[in-house]
């Protein structure tokens, strides 16, 4: 079994793209305001007009987007963490001999230590980092007294 290493969560993903669709809407409906503001010949009506109906169209879309990017974002990361906390479980149970609940994991994962039954008795133990390349390893930082 390869070591899990350090969950990192999935952040690829195309956010920047509503993101930037929504500075564009703010600067369309500046300039909409403007010609709202040009004059009153129908010329500069018809263009304020059809300016405002496209700030409203991209805003829409982009606020779409982005509810999307987050929703599609919370989804990876969840599935992510999933497998991460699968592997780690059978890495535990190969390396130490030690079963973690998924609890233990999320604990570990955010740097609390868990609390596990190894040769009879209850540990404290982290995920640490060993080496460079973020491999882990289960520390024992010192025995907890069980009356």
């Amino acid at each position: 079994m390869t070591n899990p290493g350090l969950y990192q969560s999935p952040t690829e993903g195309w956010a920047f793209i509503p993101f930037l669709g929504a500075v564009a809407t703010f600067g369309i409906a500046v300039i909409a305001v403007l010609y709202w503001i040009a004059g009153p010949g129908r010329k500069f009506r018809l263009r304020a007009f059809a300016l405002t109906v496209l700030a409203i169209a991209a805003g829409t879309a982009s606020a779409l987007g982005l509810i999307a990017t987050a929703a599609s974002f919370e989804q990876r990361d969840t599935a992510a963490f999933a497998s991460y906390t699968t592997a780690v479980q059978e890495w535990a149970e190969e390396e130490y001999g030690v079963t973690l609940t998924n609890d233990d994991v999320v604990d570990m994962s955010q740097g609390r230590p868990a609390i596990v039954e190894r040769n009879g008795r209850d540990w404290r133990v982290l995920l640490e980092v060993v080496a460079a390349n973020d491999d882990v390893e289960l520390r024992e930082s010192h025995e907890i007294s069980t009356p």
